[in-house]
């Protein structure tokens, strides 16, 4: 399996760096432009694997990766799946959780896609849903108190697909941190040092690479797994959402750590990486019976 990339691929993920710097800025994340969607749709982020465009997996990953990195739409992940498998739209992403239903941007979203038991479904959403900042400011929510019977989407890969780009947005977050915290080493001082100096802070920043390029490489395998129609893509689809999810994690918690005092205030950007991160965590989980080779 060749894991590199083509020339058209590098200049697809270029202009998606460039597009993202401008468009989402990641200490805009708690209030973006009114035009997003918009602009997410006319960039053909929303359909990158839809039939109308037709891209592969790996391709719609790596690219997923950096829209995560700048703590895109949680919804991008719902509506992606959507045109792929159901058709054209805007979808919110439907979290259910003890009888409820947790809406992740359903302004404008007429249906909901989540997983019901490890399997892709479709909600209708409410007219009056309305988003409300919760944990992740990022991330409007909107709760649903009584949970609609999901219609089902027969096609398992689906579902595969949603915990690809759940991996690539945790991938994404990761690296965000990563960058963040490197970056602030190098320019806060202590004892007229740059704290990246001190052995205690390199190793720390080591251990953000590693995860981050062990799950870049995971996620490169896992959709090409998938584009592939490999048996075992869902247990390397399981896997890489297993190392993504942690390594958002961690290094979100490390980012925070290595930025101190002003790591723990609103104020600062990285508690903004490990609140995606967390919510993240809840979404498309991995099966632990993949994960163990026991699927029976």
């Amino acid at each position: 399996m060749d894991l590199s990339l083509s020339p058209e691929q590098e200049s697809l993920l270029t202009a998606t760096t460039d597009w993202c710097r401008d468009a989402l800025p990641l200490e805009a994340a708690r209030h973006r432009t009114p035009t997003l969607w918009a602009d997410l749709e006319a960039m053909g982020y929303c359909g990158m694997t839809a039939p109308a465009m037709g891209l592969c997996h790996a391709t719609e990953a790596l690219v997923f990766a950096e829209l995560g990195r700048h703590l895109a739409p949680i919804g991008l992940l719902a509506t992606a799946v959507g045109q792929r498998w159901v058709g054209p739209g805007h979808f919110a992403l439907a979290l259910p959780a003890e009888g409820k239903i947790r809406l992740f941007d359903p302004e404008s979203a007429t249906a909901a896609i989540g997983l019901w038991e490890g399997q892709a479904g479709l909600i209708m959403v409410p007219a009056s849903a309305r988003g409300e900042t919760g944990l992740d400011l990022s991330a409007p929510m909107a709760m649903l108190d009584i949970a609609p019977a999901p219609n089902l989407i027969d096609d398992p890969r689906a579902a595969l697909h949603l915990q690809v780009l759940t991996a690539a947005f945790a991938l994404g977050c990761a690296e965000a941190s990563r960058d963040m915290a490197a970056n602030y080493a190098k320019i806060r001082e202590q004892f007229d040092r740059p704290i990246g100096w001190f052995q205690s802070i390199k190793h720390m920043a080591a251990d953000m690479a590693v995860r981050t390029e062990a799950s870049r490489a995971q996620l490169c395998y896992a959709a090409c797994a998938l584009d592939d129609g490999a048996e075992d893509a869902a247990f390397h689809i399981a896997a890489v959402r297993q190392l993504a999810g942690e390594a958002a994690i961690a290094n979100g918690r490390a980012n925070i750590q290595i930025h101190g005092g002003i790591g723990m205030t609103d104020e600062a950007s990285p508690h903004l990486c490990l609140k995606r991160a967390h919510l993240l965590s809840f979404i498309a989980p991995p099966s632990r019976a993949i994960l163990l080779g026991d699927t029976a």
